[in-house]
C-alpha cells in the first residue's frame, strides 16, 4: 500500500491501512510497554497523528516499516517515562503474557518477527525474503539481483545476526532461528 492516496485524503485507504495493521502494531507495542491499554493508546495516537498530519508526513521506507518503527519509538519513549515516574512500582507491573491465550502469544511473536524483518535495510530485507519467503537459492538471488553470491551470503549473515539480536528476548536462539525460518516461509 502506498501512502500517496492517504496523503491526498483517501479515507477508505486509511481505514484499510488501520484495519490491516492495528492488531499487529498493538501486539508489537505490548512487547515494550507491557500493558495492552497503553499499547492500544500508542497505536491509536499514531494513526490519529498520521491522519491529522498526512499532508506533511514523508515516508522514505515501506509504509509497514514506517508504522512499526514509529510504534517502537513511541513505545520506548513511553517505557522511559513510565520508568521515571514509577521506579518503585516496576516490579509490580503485570506481565503482558498473563491471561493471554496461546493464539495471542503467537500473534505477538509473529508481529515481532515480521516487524524485525521489515526494519532490515532494504537490500538486506530483499535478499532475506527472497531466500526465506520465496525459497530461492543464493545463486538464484545473486543472478536475479545482479550481485555476487558472496554478497548474498554476507547480506543473509548480517540479516540473521540482526534478527537474532533483535529477537533475543523472545525465545532461546534455536527457537528464534526456527521462527525466522517459519515466518520467512509463511
Amino acid at each position: 500500500m502506498e501512502f500517496a492516496s492517504i496523503a491526498a485524503g483517501d479515507r477508505s485507504a486509511f481505514d484499510t491501512l488501520f484495519r490491516a495493521h492495528y492488531k499487529p502494531l498493538c501486539a508489537f507495542a505490548v512487547q515494550y510497554v507491557k500493558d495492552r491499554d497503553v499499547a492500544e493508546d500508542l497505536v491509536q495516537d499514531l494513526f490519529f497523528r498520521l491522519w491529522q498530519d498526512r499532508e506533511k508526513v514523508s515516508i522514505t521506507t515501506s509504509l509497514k516499516a514506517y508504522l512499526f518503527t514509529a510504534v517502537r519509538n513511541r513505545s520506548l519513549n513511553a517505557a522511559k517515562v513510565s520508568a521515571r515516574m514509577r521506579p518503585l512500582e516496576r516490579a509490580n507491573i503485570r506481565s503482558a503474557s498473563d491471561g493471554m491465550d496461546e493464539e495471542d502469544r503467537h500473534t505477538e511473536r509473529a508481529a515481532r518477527v515480521h516487524a524485525a524483518i521489515e526494519l532490515l535495510p532494504e537490500e538486506r530485507r530483499k535478499v532475506f525474503k527472497m531466500s526465506k519467503h520465496d525459497g530461492k537459492k543464493y545463486q538464484e538471488i545473486a543472478d536475479e539481483l545482479g550481485i555476487s553470491i558472496k554478497t548474498v551470503e554476507n547480506q543473509m549473515g548480517k540479516a540473521l545476526k540482526t534478527l537474532r539480536v533483535e529477537l533475543a528476548d523472545l525465545l532461546p536462539s534455536a527457537t528464534v532461528a526456527w521462527l525466522l525460518w517459519f515466518f520467512g516461509n509463511g
